[in-house]
């Protein structure tokens, strides 16, 4: 029966977003920096590889989880960064499975001592996978009975491909004058048409990005051991959806602890996120959950995250110059 709900859920809902395809949202956007922007791509002082779970509704049955890793360098023969992100994101316990290799790279341009651009490119393969084995079709379904299997389910209807493979490309340009920064991102510029049916339209619609923030020392060092607030705000648009996240970080020494309200607009979706971490010379961890405050509370059971990144540093070198480091908010 939990398959049956599953599979209405499932249903109407894809079909109302026929055409109109999203990509999945991190609440610990920093964190997954190569999936925000493209022009972060070797934007701290050494090389660096993240990892990032998100699990989204998690007390559904079939709730939606989404993995990534990343690694990212600065090289200075190429004047600019490096990075490389593999995504995979399962709906429905694996019932769609989406997998994107991306490379990206971003180039160092200094203005002034204060003012620096990043320009950057990204490139992609998409591969997505439909797996029917956790789905229950309406003619599987007697009313007295319940589910009776795949014995009774006309095939005839379903798609004949169930997987497809496909090229997206992104674009992002990252700024920072003094303690403030500036980003913005184009992904899926050529908008893919992910459908498994060739007669159907799926289109990835492009998604827009902006973020920006500051960082304010109240006391110390900013990044030392003094307090130090972030405030920041993202603001991306797909498509019909529309959504805004502000708020603030606040670091003391190694802690760092965020403060968010998410919006979307046209589903008239509120959630504040609350954050937590760590900062030290070796790693980085924090976990964040999404805590819904609208209507939507009685369906919507939030969102777990958890990330984590590390520097590679596998032997010393001559130190070399290279160009300051994108100041933006650690997670």
């Amino acid at each position: 029966m939990n398959k049956l709900i599953f599979s209405i859920i499932f249903f109407v809902f894809g079909i109302s977003l026929v055409g109109r395809a999203q990509d999945i949202r991190f609440s610990q956007f920093y964190a997954n920096k190569l999936y925000l922007n493209p022009a972060l791509a070797g934007s701290s002082d050494h090389a660096n590889m993240s990892l990032n779970y998100r699990n989204q509704w998690p007390n559904l049955d079939y709730p939606y989880v989404s993995y990534s890793v990343s690694y990212d360098n600065f090289f200075s023969g190429l004047n600019g960064g490096l990075g490389f992100l593999v995504m995979q994101d399962d709906q429905g316990d694996g019932a769609i499975k989406t997998t994107t290799f991306s490379g990206a790279y971003s180039f160092f341009l200094r203005i002034n001592d204060d003012l620096v651009f990043r320009p950057a490119i990204q490139a992609s393969v998409i591969q997505k996978k439909l797996d029917f084995k956790n789905l229950v079709f309406p003619d599987q379904v007697d009313p007295i009975y319940g589910n009776l299997g795949d014995i009774f389910h006309n095939v005839s209807g379903d798609p004949s491909n169930r997987s497809w493979n496909g090229m997206d490309f992104s674009v992002g340009i990252m700024a920072y004058y003094n303690n403030y920064y500036f980003g913005a991102a184009a992904s899926h510029v050529n908008q893919p048409n992910l459908s498994f049916d060739d007669f159907e339209d799926d289109q990835l619609n492009a998604k827009y990005t902006f973020h920006a923030g500051a960082e304010f020392a109240l006391s110390g060092q900013t990044r030392g051991n003094g307090l130090v607030l972030s405030p920041a705000l993202l603001f991306q648009k797909q498509g019909e959806f529309t959504q805004m996240n502000y708020g603030m970080y606040i670091s003391k020494s190694s802690l760092v602890f965020g403060f968010w309200f998410n919006q979307n607009f046209q589903l008239n979706y509120d959630a504040v996120i609350l954050m937590a971490g760590i900062v030290t010379d070796r790693f980085k961890l924090a976990y964040s959950f999404d805590y819904t405050i609208t209507k939507l509370v009685q369906t919507n059971t939030g969102a777990h995250e958890l990330s984590f990144s590390f520097p590679l540093a596998f032997e010393k070198r001559k130190k070399r110059r290279r160009p300051n480091r994108v100041r933006y908010p650690q997670f």
